[in-house]
């Protein structure tokens, strides 16, 4: 029995370089991510020489971000770069990997968002070592998404502040979250709170300032309309001050 037993037993049979990923490739066009996934690991492990195992990983990747495992997906980009640095795939798998960090962050923005703080990381390094590179508007749309979620909490600490009426506690969170984070699409807002936080307090030159600062930075922004309007009154305010200011020395 034990002779038919290992007699009855097929070895199995390894595919070429070529077979093997072509066969990969029409799992993943077909949506058949696990079985896809598989076939290319077999790419990988059974033809590191070949030419075609860099896409292979990188594919390998593309499999657990369509199965939704950011995580396993990152590690997977990770290795494009570390295991084939002169592959033309590795621009792909780093904007990839970004994106899976990104992923991978709590949605609550009030909870650890160290995978979105390495994002952050790689994006930055990635503008620099690539400022050529076909992926950059992708790099820069990601890092706009990590800065506002890294912003958000230091935000809505201001905006509280401003609720509560502590003007100062309020002007410290919001500008260092522009200082900290000066891409996040939150940095208008907050330059319009941080006016009128001056405006109440009847620091009328440095709510013109904050502004100003809004209108010729984000001149297409929603709260800029506004922003000029408080601009034009506040000046008019401060030619009426200064009149009777000036009204006031002359009498006496």
């Amino acid at each position: 029995m034990a002779v038919f037993a290992c007699a009855g037993k097929t070895p199995p049979v390894v595919l070429s370089a070529q077979d093997g990923y072509t066969e990969a490739h029409a799992l993943y066009e077909a949506g058949k991510w696990e079985k896809a996934r598989l076939a290319f690991e077999q790419v990988v492990f059974n033809h590191p020489g070949s030419a075609l195992v860099d896409s292979a990983q990188y594919f390998l990747g593309m499999c657990y971000f369509k199965m939704e495992d950011p995580i396993l997906a990152a590690a997977e980009f990770q290795r494009v770069r570390t295991q084939y640095p002169a592959s033309p795939l590795v621009d792909d798998a780093d904007i990839m990997r970004c994106r899976s960090l990104l992923l991978s962050s709590p949605s609550h923005t009030g909870l650890d968002q160290e995978p979105t703080r390495e994002a952050v990381n790689e994006l930055r390094l990635f503008q620099d070592n690539h400022p050529f590179s076909e992926f950059l508007p992708a790099a820069d749309s990601l890092l706009k998404v990590a800065y506002g979620r890294l912003s958000t909490k230091d935000f809505k600490t201001g905006v509280l502040y401003q609720k509560l009426g502590r003007y100062e506690a309020a002007r410290v969170y919001l500008q260092e979250m522009i200082d900290r984070y000066p891409e996040s699409p939150l940095v208008p807002d907050a330059l319009y709170r941080l006016g009128e936080g001056q405006r109440r307090q009847d620091s009328l030159a440095s709510a013109i300032e904050y502004y100003e600062k809004l209108i010729y930075t984000f001149p297409d922004h929603e709260r800029t309309g506004d922003a000029r309007k408080r601009v034009a009154r506040l000046a008019r305010q401060r030619a009426v001050e200064a009149a009777d200011s000036s009204a006031d020395t002359s009498g006496e």
